[in-house]
């Protein structure tokens, strides 16, 4: 997220927890896609994620005092939204199962084959990572958490985060440039 937009972001969710009411809109609107791609990815289901978002409002507007301003609104959120996640899966006590929407690239003129295979070998190699390099990988560039947050969020200190981060980052690359040297 660019930091102008977690600038207006953060704003927003001042505003929120000064109780305008208003700025659950600009919420949505700013980041409510990136809300629905992580539901999504969790619980594998777009109506489910649907679901999820529709609950993750409901508690961003309950527990908005929660946040802190100063720190990474987006984080706050997105955390928010994992945890709702969790909280469906848990509740439906099921395992993810794969829907229609799965084959979407079946009717979108968008498709693109090649970005479909970096998709895929991205997604191979993070799973060769140890699930502690993988939770790193994911909170930094998915939840898009600072190394501070990730710190707090996994009990280790900065400095461990940063190593431990760079020897995945540089597993991942070594794994990815020997992929393209296959082909």
């Amino acid at each position: 997220m660019e930091p102008a937009e977690l600038e207006q972001l953060n704003k927003l969710l001042q505003a929120l927890r000064g109780g305008d009411a208003d700025a659950l809109d600009g919420i949505y609107f700013r980041i409510s896609g990136r809300m629905f791609a992580l539901a999504r990815g969790i619980v594998k289901n777009a109506a489910d994620a649907e679901d999820v978002v529709s609950d993750s409002f409901v508690k961003l507007a309950g527990g908005i005092r929660g946040y802190r301003p100063g720190t990474n609104g987006y984080a706050f959120v997105m955390r928010i939204v994992r945890n709702c996640a969790f909280d469906y899966l848990r509740w439906r006590k099921r395992r993810a199962e794969e829907d229609i929407d799965a084959f979407f690239h079946l009717t979108d003129e968008r498709y693109d084959p090649a970005r479909i295979e970096r998709a895929a070998a991205l997604e191979t190699a993070v799973r060769t990572l140890t699930p502690d390099e993988r939770r790193l990988i994911y909170y930094r560039y998915y939840l898009d958490f600072t190394v501070r947050e990730i710190a707090k969020e996994t009990g280790i200190s900065k400095s461990a985060v940063q190593r431990q981060t760079a020897s995945a980052e540089e597993k991942l690359r070594i794994l990815l440039s020997e992929g393209q040297k296959g082909e």
